[in-house]
C-alpha cells in the first residue's frame, strides 16, 4: 500500500490507507483479492467535494488525492466516507442502504474487488447483525462480479 502525496495527503486519503494497510496485513484474503484487482476506484466524500482514488496495480494499491477520470466512484457525504473508511460500514452495504452511490465508469470489475478489499470482517466487532450484513452485501458483491465477468465475456465473443 502507497500514500502517493505522503505528507500533502488529504484527511480522506490517509484514512483509507491505514484501513487498507491494516485489511491487507491481517486478512490474507483480501490482500490476495487486491493482489489480483486492476484498475481505478475513486471515492467522494460529496459535500465536501474530496475524492481519492484508490488505484489498484500489480502488488501494490496506491491511494491519491483526487479523481482519476473515468474511474467508476462510490459518492457519499463526509460522515458515510468516514464510517467507510473506519470499517464500521462495508461499501457494498452502504450502497445497499443507498448511503453510498455507484458513479459507473472504466473497468467497473474494480468495484467489487475494492469494497471487499475496504470492508471488516463482522467478526472483527463481535456483532451477529453487523456479520448477516456483511454476508449479504458479500454476496451481492459476488453476484456483481459474476454478472460483469459475463458480458465482458460476451462483448468478447462478438
Amino acid at each position: 500500500m502507497v500514500l502517493a502525496d505522503g505528507d500533502d495527503a488529504s484527511g480522506l486519503a490517509v484514512m483509507l490507507a491505514e484501513l487498507l494497510a491494516d485489511n491487507l496485513r491481517d486478512f490474507p484474503v483480501r490482500a490476495e483479492v487486491a493482489r489480483r484487482a486492476r484498475g481505478d476506484l475513486v471515492l467522494t466524500a460529496s459535500d465536501r467535494e474530496i475524492s481519492v482514488t484508490l488505484s489498484f496495480r500489480p502488488g501494490e494499491v496506491v491511494v491519491s488525492n483526487g479523481a482519476t477520470e473515468r474511474a467508476p466512484a462510490l459518492r457519499g457525504p463526509w460522515l458515510e466516507m468516514a464510517k467507510l473508511c473506519s470499517g464500521q460500514e462495508s461499501p457494498v452495504v452502504a450502497l445497499a442502504r443507498r448511503h453510498l452511490q455507484l458513479v459507473p465508469g472504466a473497468r467497473m470489475t474494480v468495484v467489487p474487488a475494492g469494497g471487499f478489499v475496504l470492508s471488516v470482517p463482522a467478526s472483527f466487532y463481535g456483532d451477529n447483525s453487523q456479520r448477516r450484513q456483511v454476508a449479504v452485501g458479500g454476496g451481492i458483491a459476488a453476484v456483481v462480479l459474476v454478472l460483469l465477468i459475463r458480458r465482458r465475456r460476451r462483448r468478447r465473443a462478438r
